[in-house]
């Protein structure tokens, strides 16, 4: 319907001009606030998810200790929180996460405060634990890449099987929450990580406490569910982003993340998901001219690519084993493979399952704290 709505003649005009407009603002603040300019586009949504959001949660955390439980401010509160097409929310989500991998911090001096309002501000309206993206997801994520030694992998389970996201969920759950990142810090011995990702799970789960002893239920309803929607929303994107695995070369990366080209919901490129892991130090606005000036090497290994698609609309056609519809989106570079052929390929990728060894056959967690990480980058 918000599609429609933008899409009809009459905001012609609000569709040629408000986009320039809101830049023409946001160009000239990112060069006097941000550490590198081209991030300027992030501006508009802090805007939102600084003051709006919390703005909401606060107006309704009012309703609530005058009025009690009103389903139209709970319907109202998530509703705008979440956005049209979960805009708001996705774009919450990634900002906490574009805002753990930049480690030189995304505002630059005398602005420099304003570097934790992702997660310590914006991503807990979000149920997201604070450090939780430039802790956990950065020292485990990053450092294996799905692979076993990862917390949240699914490469031991049989991503065509619906029962193995049933199995995924509670491991998500445990990492998302923290509990897991936590117990493989202490287990490498890696002090500065346990406290860091400590220091975020106390601040995020005390606030929590203080919420439910002042009213159980408002904290179940807009606080708890938000933590509980993280889990099963991000652990989908999860389980999709890393689905794929070619046997006969399992740690190869432009196989193991999908790309999705011309994608429905692409925030901030975060659908060139290979040039994420492969070349985290590609700026965002840089992602699809790398994923061009490397087309070749996609090509060469027929890599997970879609287009004209959404994560959503993929994890569905997972869900219901519907490899037409999944094959009719699968890009071939080569243009070589029948639609049958990249049937095949996509549930030979899909069932591959790693043991306990690993993709390539060496467990990287029994090398120790102080070891390099295999790196993949040409």
């Amino acid at each position: 319907a918000c599609k429609y709505v933008w899409a009809h003649p009459r905001f012609s005009l609000v569709r040629k001009y408000l986009p320039e407009a809101i830049r023409s603002v946001s160009r000239p603040l990112g060069r006097v606030m941000l550490t590198d300019p081209r991030n300027h586009s992030y501006l508009q949504w802090m805007l939102l998810l600084v003051f709006v959001v919390p703005g909401l949660f606060f107006w309704a955390m009012w309703r609530h200790a005058h009025y009690g439980f009103e389903l139209s401010t709970l319907l109202i509160y998530h509703v705008l929180r979440l956005g049209p097409r979960f805009q708001v929310f996705s774009h919450g989500h990634t900002l906490a996460h574009k805002e753990g991998h930049d480690h030189k911090g995304i505002f630059k001096k005398p602005f420099r405060s304003l570097n934790i309002l992702g997660e310590w501000w914006c991503g807990i309206f979000y149920g997201i634990v604070p450090n939780s993206y430039s802790v956990a997801h950065m020292k485990i994520h990053h450092r294996w890449h799905n692979d076993v030694d990862d917390v949240h992998t699914n490469l031991d389970l049989d991503r065509t099987n619906i029962n193995s996201f049933l199995i995924y969920v509670p491991r998500f759950t445990l990492y998302w929450t923290g509990i897991s990142a936590v117990a493989l810090f202490i287990k490498r011995k890696e002090w500065t990580l346990v406290r860091q990702q400590l220091t975020g799970m106390v601040a995020y789960y005390g606030v929590s406490a203080l919420m439910f002893y002042w009213n159980p239920l408002f904290c179940t309803l807009y606080w708890g569910f938000c933590h509980i929607e993280g889990c099963v929303f991000l652990s989908c994107i999860s389980y999709l982003w890393h689905a794929f695995v070619e046997e006969s070369d399992p740690g190869n990366q432009y196989v193991n993340s999908v790309t999705i080209l011309d994608g429905h919901d692409n925030v901030w490129n975060e659908d060139f998901h290979v040039v994420h892991h492969h070349s985290p130090g590609t700026h965002w606005t840089e992602m699809p001219a790398h994923f061009e000036a490397n087309k070749h090497k996609y090509e060469a290994v027929t890599a997970t690519i879609f287009r004209d698609c959404e994560q959503g609309m993929l994890i569905k056609w997972l869900f219901e084993n519907d490899w037409d519809s999944m094959a009719k989106h699968f890009v071939d570079l080569s243009g070589k493979l029948s639609h049958e052929e990249i049937k095949a390929l996509i549930v030979r990728r899909l069932t591959y399952i790693a043991g306990e060894s690993g993709r390539d056959g060496k467990r990287q967690l029994e090398w120790g704290a102080s070891d390099t990480i295999r790196n993949y980058n040409d």
